[in-house]
Order: structure tokens, then C-alpha cells, then sequence
């Protein structure tokens, strides 16, 4: 339009100077027209470009997983030349959601969400829709997935069946399981779709305790420590996050039943790798937060060029991690 502008103003200007009597002198007066749409466009050219502003919005920064994520965000983001706005909603979906209308009120370019509520998120997504921001999902899926432009996740079934494979060998097919969940999360009902696919299984393994935790390591140790009292027998326990995983650790630590019972967690953390070398955690399903917040931000530049994604629902493979392999994907992935 502003070319299209300069073009048009060029040519009432040569109607003008053909209409007027009196001639002037060359080199005084006005510039030829060509001269001024050139001007007018390298003008136009000289222009720094606005930089592209991101806010990305966790459903936490209270566990490493999510900190290894931001973190990649903001290096990758940097490295185009953008600024990246974190907002942490603490657990707290309707902070989360006002957090991300705030964000899309102060004129950020895209979103990138990482749900609490994978279904409250909605009215969130529906107020991008409304300014044309584009969302990407990283890490948790979200119900609407009609609002949102692609998701970046890890194959979180995946993640439940090797724990409950791990669990399943550990035991000899045998025993009493308690389980600390995030029902509220879908990576985490993912997770339990692909842990109780490989439990059905094993008829003599049983699920005897199973109660709702919020992913962090103090939230799971005091529910823990009422499944233990509640249960005579517990032999395994499948925590569905690093954190919980770790905070039913400290729980049988301090109620001296560490010894023989399995612990199996999801993420692939440092403290996760400390406690599979010490063999208090039997393992992990090792998640890349490098990997998944990389396409994320692949994907969120992609569609501000104009593109389309390719897939809906873009899975990063989760992997194995025990006594076995620890030490080396330590050194590589931990995080």
C-alpha cells in the first residue's frame, strides 16, 4: 500500500508541473517523481523490522523439566533475533488463563502454553483466536485442538508403558502398585492410558492406592505417606513425574520402606539420575525438553511466515532410563 501510495503521489505531481506555466530552472524546486518514489521507498526499507515477541505460559516453573524448556525457548528465540516472555501460572489454571489474556493484550506475536487444565485452558485459547495469535502447545496436550495452530509433545503412552514394563520385570509380573496422579493434566492421562495398558497384563498386579498429586515434589511425599498408612502392602509405586516420583521416595525413606519397594518417575532429570545411581529409583522415562521447546520454536516462526504445520500433533520419543544406561544419558540429555 505504502509503494502503491508513492507511485500515486508521483504521478498527481507530474500532472501538477505539466498544468503550471512557469518552468523552473533544472535542479531547483521538486524532485522528479521517480527520484521521490525511490526515496520514498528506501525510506521505507531503512526501517528497523519490530522484533517478534513470544510469551510462553507454563503451567509451573517448579520443576526442572519446564526450567530446561524455558530455558531452550529463550536461547532459540534470542538467536532469531526475538524476546521471549515467560509467565509462570503456579499450578493455578485461572492465573494461567489471565496471564495469557494479558499476554495477547499487550500485543505478543504468538503464544506458546503448556496447560494446567488441558481443558480449562479453553477461554485462553479462545482469546488468541480472537486477536489472530497463534498458539503452539509444548509438553501437555489441550482438549480444543481446533484452537490451537500445532502441539509439540512427548509420546507420553509411550512414557507409561516402559514404567509399567520396568515395574512389571522388577516384580515378576506380581505385586501391590500405588500410583500419584495429575488427572487434570492430559501428558499425565496419557501417561496412565499407556501405564494401564501394559498392567492389564499382568492379572497378579494390582492397584491398590491412587490419589491426585499437582506434579510437585511436596505435594506427592504427604500423599505418600497417607498411602502408606492406609495400605499394608505397597511394593511399587509409579509416580507420574520426576517430582512425584522423588517425593514418594522421601516418603518411604522416612517410613524405612525404601528397601524393596520399586519407584519408577517420567522425565529424565538430574536429581531423577542421582537417585536411579543410588537405586532408590528404579527408572525413568526419560523426556527431552531440548528436543520438544527446539520444534516449538521451529514451528511458531514457520507460521508466522505464513505457513501452515504439516501434522496436528508433532510426538517426540521418550526413552528408558535405569542403572543400566544412566551414566551415559546423563552426560548427553540430563537436564
Amino acid at each position: 500500500m505504502k509503494k502503491i501510495l508513492a507511485i500515486l503521489t508521483a504521478a498527481a505531481m507530474i500532472t501538477g508541473m505539466a498544468a503550471c506555466a512557469t518552468k523552473e530552472p533544472a535542479g531547483l524546486g521538486s524532485q522528479p517523481a521517480a527520484e521521490e518514489a525511490q526515496g520514498t521507498e528506501e525510506e521505507e526499507a531503512e526501517k528497523p523490522k519490530e522484533k517478534i515477541r513470544i510469551a510462553a505460559s507454563f503451567m509451573s516453573l517448579n520443576n526442572p523439566f519446564w526450567i530446561a524448556e524455558n530455558d531452550v525457548l529463550k536461547a532459540e528465540i534470542e538467536k532469531r533475533g526475538g524476546e521471549l516472555v515467560t509467565y509462570d501460572a503456579q499450578l493455578n489454571a485461572e492465573k494461567q488463563i489471565q496471564q495469557i489474556e494479558d499476554a495477547v493484550a499487550s500485543g505478543v506475536d504468538a503464544v506458546i502454553v503448556s496447560p494446567n487444565d488441558w481443558k480449562g485452558i479453553k477461554p485462553a485459547l479462545e482469546a488468541c483466536n480472537g486477536k489472530n495469535v497463534p498458539v503452539v502447545v509444548i509438553d501437555t496436550k489441550v482438549y480444543d485442538g481446533d484452537l490451537v495452530a500445532t502441539q509439540v509433545v512427548s509420546d507420553n503412552v509411550l512414557g507409561g508403558k516402559l514404567c509399567a514394563q520396568a515395574l512389571a520385570d522388577a516384580l515378576g509380573g506380581k505385586g501391590n502398585i500405588a500410583i500419584i496422579d495429575l488427572s487434570t493434566n492430559m501428558a499425565v492421562q496419557d501417561r496412565m492410558e499407556g501405564f494401564m495398558s501394559v498392567i492389564e497384563e499382568y492379572p497378579d498386579m494390582k492397584i491398590v492406592a491412587r490419589q491426585d498429586g499437582d506434579g510437585s515434589v511436596e505435594a506427592a511425599l504427604p500423599l505418600m505417606e497417607n498411602m502408606l498408612q492406609a495400605n499394608e502392602q505397597i511394593d511399587a509405586v509409579f509416580g507420574t513425574n520426576d517430582p512425584a516420583a522423588i517425593g514418594a521416595i522421601a516418603a518411604l525413606d522416612s517410613a524405612n520402606k525404601i528397601d524393596g519397594t520399586y519407584v519408577v518417575g517420567i522425565d529424565g532429570a538430574k536429581d531423577a539420575c542421582e537417585l536411579i545411581k543410588s537405586g532408590k529409583l528404579l527408572g525413568t522415562a526419560a523426556q527431552y525438553p531440548s528436543l520438544l521447546a527446539a520444534e516449538v520454536v521451529n514451528q511458531v516462526y514457520s507460521i508466522l511466515d505464513g505457513n501452515e504445520p504439516e501434522e496436528d500433533i508433532i510426538y517426540i520419543e521418550e526413552q528408558w532410563v535405569s542403572k543400566e544406561n544412566v551414566e551415559e544419558y546423563e552426560q548427553k540429555n540430563a537436564y
